[in-house]
């Protein structure tokens, strides 16, 4: 149950001995590293290189205790004025905390709203309702597209000592795609901004989906003569983006052609054009057709009665 908190809270100002205990131990590793450095000696560029790599997630480890430490346990006082009206403060609760840098615990003080109880801090902070912290979340969603969980598992071990299991791994991928729709229901619901980009572009791709022996025996009961066994699905990626115009010379058009490898000055040029306000819809299981009504509907909602309209569809331009 979410709780809007009234008011400005501060940290306290006083250092607790939790506080003073995450900055000895931060002192203590960051000299442990500039002692690594000047003490290194003629070893290896690479492994001194690894060295501080590891101390540094050590330090950010400890780093993010004392983000949590200068919080005071998330302890407002005796009441508090919420939305809901006045809560009570309870006994602390321990939650887990998996960040990047390691797996941490954060106590916190639970409030009371008649039989409804809830912890300030979890919303002041904005802390997942899992463990999994939202960066390492997005990092291992970045890696579960590219790889497979096994894989991705690995090179956070590898990497940044993170022992995030396989199946963790798969939880965050698809907790983070049970949130797509709310994510973009919520964006929508928000002020638009006043959008100064030139045009309006609307792009769809047929994507080949690889499908686990179990869902590709689905796709089709029976084979034609000559049909193969399909192991891939088609799913239809729609995209809707604002972007202004990057205006070049005919000579600029006609050298890049012919000198491929040359390329501009961006000092001179200035930055590419970028997009903007972009939405994506991709689905295996939603048809061509909704993907494609879900697309219009977007661009539908956008005021771009000043703006041309460009479609992209297989790599054909549509003005």
């Amino acid at each position: 149950m979410a709780h809007v908190i009234k008011g400005i809270i501060t940290a306290p100002e006083k250092h607790s001995s939790d506080i003073e205990k995450c900055l000895d131990g931060c002192k203590e590793n960051f000299n442990q590293i500039l002692s690594g450095v000047l003490n290194g000696g003629n070893q290896d560029a690479h492994k001194m290189e690894a060295s501080i790599y590891k101390q540094l997630m050590k330090l950010g480890f400890i780093l993010m205790q004392l983000f949590f430490s200068i919080h005071n346990k998330g302890n407002y006082g005796k009441t508090l004025k919420t939305a809901r009206g006045i809560a009570k403060r309870g006994r602390t609760s321990v939650k887990s905390y998996f960040s990047i840098f390691g797996k941490m615990k954060v106590t916190r003080y639970l409030y009371h709203i008649e039989n409804v109880s809830f912890a300030p801090l979890d919303i002041v902070l904005n802390l997942p309702v899992r463990c999994y912290s939202y960066f390492l979340s997005e990092f291992a969603n970045l890696l579960n597209i590219n790889e497979a969980y096994e894989n991705a598992s690995g090179l956070l071990k590898k990497f940044f000592g993170v022992k995030l299991s396989i199946s963790a791994s798969e939880t965050i991928s698809s907790e983070s795609s049970d949130r797509y729709e709310d994510y973009y229901d919520l964006k929508n619901s928000l002020p638009k901004l006043e959008s100064e980009e030139d045009y309006v572009v609307v792009s769809f791709d047929g994507k080949g989906v690889p499908m686990i022996k179990a869902e590709a025996a689905k796709i089709v009961a029976r084979q034609g003569k000559g049909e193969k066994k399909q192991k891939k699905k088609e799913a239809l990626v729609g995209v809707k983006y604002d972007v202004n115009a990057n205006v070049r010379t005919a000579k600029e058009v006609a050298d890049n052609l012919v000198y491929p490898d040359k390329k501009e000055d961006k000092n001179e040029t200035g930055k590419p054009a970028k997009a903007q306000n972009i939405r994506y819809i991709a689905s295996v299981e939603k048809p061509k057709r909704k993907v494609m009504e879900e697309i219009h509907e977007e661009v539908k909602d956008e005021n771009f009665s000043d703006k041309p309209l460009v479609c992209v569809m297989d790599g054909a331009l549509y003005l």
